[in-house]
């Protein structure tokens, strides 16, 4: 359909607390019924209920029923990069509790950024990648190169399948705490399925904070060390 985009409109859709929490939480790429968001935000179901129909109305989110069940998630990349990139730009609120400081620390170290890996050690990886010519930056615009491709495979990563998916195969995406670039992307998408897989970290359900396990701990230390 033709015309301007109504940008108060997405404006007044920001401004509402609860709102932005929902869409927070959903950042972690994952399917949430109303009443975990509900709970996950600290408001009532229904208020929930509420924020998420005017989020669906305007194709910010999607859902799936399962039997019963309603599931919701965001509906595409763009509104998790969007959200990324006000974190970025947005002025910090100073920690004022325990409980504050270690969540903060937790996404710091690792997090989900909607379904690639994000925070120190998506940096790490990403850097990694640039340090040993597997990606090439120029102008923000990142390609990968042959030694990247053989890199990828050698990890079990599909690149030609990958290349015939919709969306961009891969790109940088400006990190809110690290404030420099982590590996986006279907690429991305991909690396942080593989890790996933691999058992190499758990995800936080409560704060979509990731957390290194043993093996996973191993894999990454060889990333800082060639830097």
């Amino acid at each position: 359909m033709a015309g301007f985009p109504h940008l108060q409109q997405t404006t007044k859709l920001l401004a509402d607390h609860s709102r932005l929490e929902i869409l927070t939480l959903l950042m972690d790429g994952r399917f949430h019924t109303v009443h975990e968001l509900a709970k996950k935000a600290k408001i009532k179901d229904h208020t929930a209920s509420y924020h998420i129909k005017k989020l669906h109305s305007l194709d910010w989110v999607m859902s799936y029923k399962q039997g019963r069940n309603v599931y919701y998630r965001l509906s595409s990349l763009e509104i998790a990069d969007l959200l990324e990139n006000l974190m970025v730009v947005s002025p910090v609120k100073p920690i004022k509790s325990f409980n504050e400081n270690k969540e903060y620390s937790e996404l710091k170290a690792g997090r989900s950024c909607y379904r690639h890996l994000a925070g120190v050690i998506g940096v790490v990886f990403f850097n990694f990648l640039l340090h040993n010519n597997y990606l090439v930056m120029e102008n923000h615009h990142v390609e990968l190169t042959e030694e990247g491709v053989c890199y990828f495979k050698d990890l079990g990563i599909d690149i030609d399948a990958l290349k015939k998916q919709s969306g961009v195969l891969v790109k940088p995406c400006l990190d809110w705490t690290e404030r420099t670039f982590h590996l986006g992307g279907n690429l991305g998408n991909a690396f942080f399925r593989w890790c996933k897989e691999k058992e190499y970290s758990t995800l936080n359900p409560e704060n979509r904070g990731v957390r290194l396990i043993a093996e996973g701990n191993l894999f990454f230390q060889k990333f800082e060390s060639s830097q």
